[in-house]
């Protein structure tokens, strides 16, 4: 397996002498919104999956020297969806492999006309899978969420099944994924006024988290109002992307308390550098890439990185244990 931060300069290989064994350092990392339900992933779906779950991808150098020798590998994938056919696929393939989950929802761009209809088929689809749910493999609700970018759907039709998908989330006690491209000021008044009386304390004096905002593209400022209300924001692609657009991303990384920080790809979209450009789809193993820049951002190594989201995304969604290496593909599957 070629270790995705391999370095063999002298100093590298000098600064690890009284290290542990190279075989056990390996990065486990969770991508909290990979869409490998999605067709473009049909025809090689189990062999990328195996490739995540192995953790094999080009290699690439450590932000700092210690991170040199680490060997990423995909710990753990959630799978949100986008309609009820991609829902079904999601649910389909966490039933089939040990650390995969499904979050299931409608996406706001596929709330048109026929939004009613849509909303009731998967909310009879999500209400059947939590009925049992001990054994359910549905770990949050998603993608749901707001759009203004694109024109496919009324934004009165995004704004009301949002609203449901809410209601019926707090009533599961599922935490929600969202969606919010060019509509973080109506997201924040949205999300003001169904969390800000509901903010509470757990046990270990930690705001309780009612989900995570995908894809974060707001601005500082926004970015903490948010962590205030009871969210974790998900930093993909964009935050490697090094145009001044970018710039809120990248200070909203480095003011956010890294305990509410997940790591994602929205695989196939957002290809994070420096593969954006050089390959035809976004795919799990490349969040190694987001790890290595939220480190670059917050002056910290991909360890730390890499240890914290992984922590973050177990919290939220209740994983269960997950590996601390790669394991074979066969190992992982739960048929």
């Amino acid at each position: 397996m070629i270790g995705v931060f391999q370095s063999t300069t002298p100093e590298t290989l000098h600064s690890f002498d009284n290290m542990t064994p190279l075989q056990e350092n390996y990065l486990p990392l969770v991508d909290t919104h990979a869409h490998i339900n999605l067709e473009d992933f049909q025809d090689d779906r189990e062999s990328l999956i195996a490739r995540s779950l192995q953790g094999r991808l080009p290699q690439i150098k450590g932000r700092q020297i210690e991170d040199a020798l680490l060997k990423p590998f995909m710990a753990a994938m959630v799978v949100p969806s986008v309609d009820v056919e991609t829902a079904k696929v999601a649910l389909t393939l966490a039933e089939q492999y040990d650390y995969i989950y499904a979050a299931l929802a409608i996406h706001p761009n596929h709330l048109d006309n026929n939004a009613p209809q849509l909303w009731r088929d998967m909310k009879e689809l999500i209400e059947s899978e939590y009925a049992d749910h001990k054994t359910s493999r549905m770990v949050a609700l998603g993608e749901t969420g707001l759009d203004r970018y694109w024109d496919d759907a009324p934004f009165e039709n995004q704004k009301k099944y949002f609203q449901e998908t809410i209601e019926l989330a707090d009533k599961l006690e599922l935490p929600i994924i969202i969606h919010s491209r060019d509509a973080n000021n109506d997201l924040e008044g949205i999300l003001t006024d169904c969390y800000q009386s509901k903010r509470q304390v757990d046990e270990q004096g930690r705001e309780r988290a009612f989900g995570v905002v995908h894809s974060f593209s707001g601005t500082p400022e926004q970015a903490e109002r948010l962590v205030e209300l009871g969210f974790y924001l998900g930093f993909g692609g964009m935050c490697t992307y090094t145009s001044k657009r970018f710039e809120n991303i990248w200070q909203a990384a480095r003011v956010v308390p890294v305990e509410r920080i997940l790591l994602e790809t929205d695989a196939p979209f957002l290809t994070p550098a420096p593969w954006r450009g050089k390959i035809e789809r976004n795919e799990p193993l490349a969040v190694a890439y987001v790890a290595k820049r939220l480190a670059e951002l917050r002056n910290t190594t991909v360890r730390e990185i890499a240890t914290e989201t992984t922590k973050n995304a177990q919290r939220l969604f209740r994983l269960p244990g997950l590996p601390s290496k790669p394991v074979e593909t066969d190992a992982n599957s739960r048929g």
